[in-house]
């Protein structure tokens, strides 16, 4: 059973970076040797700017008819998404524009400019009771049910685990379709099984003025995804593979940032390159990167190596290495690998290593995101009903 009642949304931020005693001992000993390199800011450093997916347009039929509508009252500057199935009513989504600064764009990428696109966005409601995996819940009622798990999964890994976590009566109720990126999560609630000790979860796409793709943003209009302090990568669209996810028989050594082919790729600390290109059937192009008393970053899957990056070259923090690629046996699509190695070659979280920051919607887009939050949640509503 689904329930009638879905809770109101909850505050679950404050538990987001709640770590075990011995994970804060260790953290401490951390910090004490490696300060010198590490940064310990809450926020991002000065100047610094993170911004999705700025070399490619979302590839769908540009449209200026809106169903109901007279296509001549609708302004060139709206973007408009429905929400409809055989039982969903017509749900515009709020005004939303695409723009891409001039001082935000790499020098090295030829990018397509426009300043504002009608996209008509169609969308369908789900509401699955967990039995097992979700991946295993999903079947017989969506196509692609592991790479739609995929997707659910990747709105709710910050917050839990998603894997081996959930409770068989929990319940998922989420509106997909085309969202303008790859992930087709428009909006998703997690109610978690009464007695268990999971928290509610409710995310939602929407697009910040001045991003080219939508992410997922909390209730209050703060972003799911976080951010390191200092980005391997300047532009991607979404992380696409968390530190730790099970893959097979072994766990996921790094981070995954799924970005277009020819993204630079830059070091967030310097040091001194060890080595490139090992193993690399397995690895692709691939760059490691001494950051001093053992430890070292990992970059993998590259279409290439910048020019003069080899064994024995300094660099510089923001130096870059090399390009987005898919290289490599084990990488599907253009995405970058970043990791982090211990000394004695074990690698380690990143968002443990470095600190990490959210971002939150600008003043100027919370009353279009709470308008659009609104009507999700009244989808979902009737979802679960």
């Amino acid at each position: 059973m689904y329930g009638n009642t879905i809770p109101r949304d909850v505050n679950i931020l404050t538990k987001c970076h709640k770590i075990s005693k011995a994970l804060y001992a260790a953290g401490f000993l951390f910090s004490v040797f490696f300060l010198s390199f590490t940064s310990c800011r809450s926020r991002p450093e000065e100047g610094e700017i993170i911004i999705r997916a700025i070399d490619i347009l979302p590839k769908h039929t540009v449209s200026t008819e809106l169903p109901g509508s007279d296509s001549s009252s609708v302004s060139p500057d709206q973007m408009i998404a429905a929400v409809t199935d055989t039982t969903v009513d017509t749900i515009p989504a709020p005004d939303s524009l695409i723009t891409l600064p001039d001082s935000l764009l790499p020098d090295t990428l030829e990018i397509p400019r426009i300043d504002s696109i009608v996209q008509e966005y169609q969308w369908s409601r789900l509401a699955i009771e967990i039995n097992g995996s979700i991946y295993a819940s999903l079947q017989g009622e969506v196509e692609n049910p592991d790479i739609f798990g995929a997707h659910i999964v990747r709105c709710m890994w910050w917050d839990t685990d998603p894997w081996r976590g959930m409770n068989a009566g929990d319940s998922l109720y989420v509106l997909y379709g085309v969202t303008g990126r790859e992930n087709q999560i428009a909006a998703l609630r997690y109610v978690p099984r009464e007695g268990t000790s999971n928290n509610p979860l409710s995310v939602y796409s929407f697009q910040m003025t001045g991003d080219n793709w939508a992410s997922h943003y909390y209730a209050d209009g703060i972003e799911v995804m976080r951010f390191l302090n200092y980005m391997p990568i300047t532009t991607f669209e979404e992380m696409t593979g968390p530190y730790g996810e099970p893959r097979g028989n072994h766990s996921h050594a790094g981070v995954d940032y799924k970005a277009p082919a020819g993204t630079p790729v830059r070091t967030c600390r310097g040091g001194t390159v060890t080595r490139t290109n090992w193993n690399f059937d397995y690895n692709g192009y691939c760059v490691e990167i001494s950051l001093g008393v053992g430890y070292s970053e990992i970059f993998l899957h590259l279409s290439a190596i910048a020019d003069g990056v080899t064994r024995g070259l300094t660099l510089q923090k923001g130096d870059t290495i090399g390009y987005v690629g898919t290289t490599g046996r084990t990488s599907t699509s253009p995405h970058l690998h970043y990791q982090i190695n211990d000394e004695n070659g074990n690698p380690i979280d990143p968002y443990l290593f470095y600190s990490s920051h959210r971002r939150n919607l600008p003043l100027s887009d919370m009353d279009a995101f709470l308008e659009f939050r609104n009507r999700c949640d009244e989808q979902m509503q009737r979802a679960a009903e």
